[in-house]
């Protein structure tokens, strides 16, 4: 994070005041201003109920939205995916080439037009 020296210093001094330390201020203010609390902290993956569902993923025979969905992870928890997916050891789906070239053209073609060359 960025934040200003001077922000930064009438923090730490508010913190020293109050007896409590930046981060806890810092924390307390992200929580409210998300809607968070420990109490509402999403609980953490069971590995032997993702197993099986990272497994199709990985094979693709599911989509990763679907993945999500079926482990109960909201978008902003992506995060925990990756990291149950490098934890569990479990192998990334294969690129398909075909689906790669496809979004290659539409990255080129957007290149373009946005330079004002159609071809």
């Amino acid at each position: 994070m960025n934040i200003d020296d001077g922000l930064l210093q009438a923090a730490k001094a508010h913190a020293l005041s109050s007896g409590r330390n930046v981060s806890d201020i810092v924390r307390d203010l992200l929580a409210r201003e998300v809607g968070w609390s420990a109490d509402k902290a999403p609980a953490r993956l069971d590995d032997a109920r993702a197993r099986p569902t990272l497994l199709a993923y990985s094979e693709g025979r599911i989509s990763r939205r679907q993945a999500m969905q079926t482990l109960d992870l909201a978008p902003e928890r992506h995060g925990e995916f990756v990291d149950a997916m490098n934890t569990l050891s479990i192998p990334w789906p294969k690129a398909d080439p075909g689906q790669i070239e496809r979004e290659a053209d539409i990255v080129v073609r957007a290149i373009r037009e946005s330079a004002g060359d159609a071809d």
